[in-house]
């Protein structure tokens, strides 16, 4: 930093500046999942199908993950406090913009280019919590901070959109997100100095043919996992293109990487043992997450739950991350040992696994869901530092931003593939089960007859003349398989990924010892 001044001003206590930072950061990141537990919401008011609201959440994520690595140069052509006011005035009227366009090709388009500018957003956020911590606890903190913003991220999205579709119509959403963005932001711009972070770099010779490679690769394995299920996966035409437009261009970036002086991402990285085993577990942790979209459905789908009540089960899972990440990055920088604590977070999200496997039911209550939503939360806030700090420390400072693009990547990667591996789950557990039951309770069996008789005679004591009573008591009998099969398919993912952790915790227990590179902080610690 070339200033003698200082970044922030000098009234502003060091808590009330990381607790703006984070105020700033967290609502850059939380578009990703604005809608993503109320799709339908969304899928009504934009006239789209639940593939294309599932597709624009990943264009979201996509320009946030490509533009990353692009981002430090722009950030160091301009002053901070000028840089940041651009990005957050410019992410508030493409915001806006989305709440007012109703076709797909420019909505889409519109995400895009606001994952973009979260970038922009978060990026400078990053460089600036580095700048509250020493050199040796920056690496292990920052980008700490940095992955607990992502992972907070989709719960307080949640907690927020529920009570406003509630009420409201979809576009307030976007209206309350602004709403959102702008405490953090003015008060950031507040406590900010006018003054440059880094050195400044003239705005020639941009890296934008890896941006394009990097951002066409990512957007095609979205679209890939979105559409593909619906579409026949190879079968179709589109799915086949996104499915060459992800290796080519996939290909040319790999090959522009090598042959760069000074890389966009620098792939070296993948060089180092402990880095590879990082992005190992950080894949299989994300796939372990994707069961919380099949917990929302069923709380919406299957419970009847509404926006209040789903709102009020984030509580306990935000509580969990914030406790689970406190106590952790604690035991880190006192060097526990990382294997120790791996074995503990992901117990306890075997914990949350096998425990909603047994509570999925079609009348459960939203309070016996309170503490498994804790245990899910704490098992993920304990996970992510050490990981975290596992898989950055590994690599020299020089490629250690390389490092956290390509964990960025990890994550997206993880995130898509739990995608895929729902999508085709349920459509193969879902159709399994359905068939399954049609044979259970064949038309003319006693079974279905006493079923739907006894469905007649509620409705018909209620006042209901017979000829309607037959035709709704049909419809319910069809809910009820509906719901039967939800259920079976709930119950059939989540133990399959309880089977799967049993297997990585094993995989942990019975690993030679990892070569920990040890962190030394000087200070005390936090």
């Amino acid at each position: 930093m070339e200033q003698s001044e200082p970044i922030f001003k000098k009234w502003a206590p060091e808590w009330f500046v990381r607790v703006v930072l984070f105020m700033a950061l967290l609502p850059s990141f939380a578009p990703l999942g604005l809608y993503a537990s109320y799709s339908s919401y969304a899928a009504g008011y934009y006239g789209i199908e639940p593939a294309d609201v599932q597709f624009s959440i990943l264009a979201y994520y996509a320009g946030l993950v490509s533009f990353f690595p692009f981002d430090p140069r722009l950030s160091s052509y301009l002053l901070s406090r000028q840089y940041f006011i651009l990005s957050v005035s410019l992410l508030v009227f493409v915001t806006w913009l989305c709440s007012l366009v109703h076709e797909l090709p420019i909505f889409l388009f519109l995400r895009f280019v606001q994952g973009v500018i979260g970038a922009t957003v978060g990026s400078p956020c990053l460089t600036l919590i580095f700048s509250r911590l020493d050199t040796s606890r920056a690496r292990a903190m920052g980008y700490t901070v940095f992955y607990g913003a992502l992972l907070t991220a989709g719960p307080v999205s949640t907690a927020i959109a529920g009570p406003v579709l509630e009420y409201f119509t979809f576009p307030t959403l976007y209206q309350i997100y602004i709403l959102i963005q702008l405490p953090g932001a003015l008060l950031l711009i507040l406590i900010l100095n006018n003054v440059r972070l880094k050195k400044r770099i003239p705005l020639y010779q941009l890296e934008w043919p890896s941006f394009l490679f990097f951002a066409v690769t990512l957007l095609s394995l979205g679209y890939l996992v979105s559409y593909g299920q619906k579409l026949y996966w190879l079968e179709d035409n589109s799915i086949r293109l996104s499915l060459v437009l992800a290796l080519v261009f996939g290909a040319l970036f790999v090959v522009r990487q090598l042959h760069l002086k000074r890389p966009y991402i620098n792939l070296g990285v993948l060089r180092f043992r402990n880095f590879r085993l990082g992005l190992l577990l950080f894949l299989l942790f994300y796939l372990f997450r994707g069961t919380t979209g099949i917990a929302t459905a069923y709380f919406a789908g299957v419970l009847r739950m509404d926006g209040w009540h789903l709102a009020a089960l984030q509580v306990p899972t935000l509580l969990g991350i914030g406790i689970g990440m406190a106590l952790t990055v604690r035991f880190v920088l006192l060097n526990y040992s990382v294997r120790g604590i791996w074995l503990v977070g992901f117990t306890l999200l075997l914990v949350y696994h096998v425990w909603m496997y047994f509570l999925f039911g079609p009348s459960q209550g939203p309070g016996v869901f309170v503490a498994p939503l804790f245990l899910q939360g704490l098992g993920v806030g304990t996970l992510m530092v050490p990981i975290t700090v596992f898989t950055l420390s590994s690599l020299p400072p020089a490629i250690s931003l390389s490092g956290s693009y390509t964990a960025v990547t990890a994550r997206y990667l993880g995130f898509i593939s739990s995608i895929a591996l729902v999508n085709f789950f349920q459509l193969y557990w879902r159709t399994e089960n359905i068939n399954r039951l049609a044979q259970e309770v064949l038309p003319g069996t006693s079974q279905l007859t006493t079923r739907l008789q006894s469905y007649q005679q509620n409705l018909h004591s209620k006042g209901m003349d017979l000829g309607s009573a037959q035709r709704v008591a049909t419809r319910l009998l069809e809910n009820s398989l509906e719901v039967q099969s939800q259920l079976r398919y709930s119950m059939s993912y989540y133990g399959m990924v309880s089977v799967g952790i049993v297997l990585l915790l094993l995989l942990i227990i019975v690993l030679p010892p990892v070569r920990q590179k040890v962190l030394s902080f000087r200070q005390r610690p936090l």
